[in-house]
């Protein structure tokens, strides 16, 4: 087995175990069992536990990135954007439920301090999805398919805010609507909140 081979082992086992478990009681005696390690090969690639939730959390929020910036760089319009936006995020979800249950259930008290701090690798990366969300919207404002009464940051901080709030209930099983179903529902919400308003026409015959 291969050093790829055993870290990716590793992983997959411990999203399991996290994820069926709780990240507090999963052990790394356990994860190294049932992934075919040694534990001592866990701890030498991860370093422990914390370095295997941390890794996992690094992994899927790179990939969120990656697909948000795809959409920015399709071409579309700000309204398009958008809507790409909440169908990609739910997609997205849907894919890696195991790992955003663990991430939006499990995140380590211990670990926010430190890891999501000013400056942490962590808060870098959340902090860009936040810039992200204002490109698609700056871009709709200039584009003239997205209406903001409010500022640009602030509106992306309120929208990245209404699907962290609506995954982590799903996560929680506290929201009964299928993934795809809450997909349809925010995109329709979005964008009448933010249709540009509508240009009423003289009335024929009005002075």
């Amino acid at each position: 087995m291969s050093d790829t081979t055993r870290s990716r082992a590793i992983l997959a086992t411990a999203s399991r175990l996290f994820a069926e478990k709780g990240y507090s009681q999963a052990t790394t005696a356990e994860i190294a069992r049932e992934a075919g390690v040694a534990e001592g090969t866990l701890y030498h690639h991860f370093g422990s536990k914390d370095g295997i939730f941390l890794t996992l959390f690094d992994e899927t929020m790179e990939g969120f990135l990656s697909g948000i910036e795809e959409i920015l760089a399709g071409g579309l319009t700000g309204r398009e954007a958008l809507s790409a936006l909440v169908r990609f995020h739910f997609g997205y979800v849907s894919r890696h439920r195991e790992q955003f249950l663990i991430l939006l259930r499990d995140f380590p008290v211990h670990l926010t301090v430190e890891h999501l701090a000013a400056g942490s690798p962590q808060r870098v990366r959340i902090d860009r999805i936040t810039e992200l969300f204002s490109r698609v919207l700056a871009r709709g404002k200039s584009d003239g398919t997205l209406h903001l009464p409010f500022p640009v940051r602030e509106t992306a901080e309120m929208l990245r805010g209404s699907f962290y709030g609506t995954t982590r209930l799903k996560m929680l099983d506290l929201i009964q609507a299928p993934l795809p179903r809450l997909a349809r529902m925010m995109e329709s919400y979005w964008q009448k909140a933010l249709a540009p308003p509508r240009v009423m026409k003289n009335p024929r015959g009005a002075s």
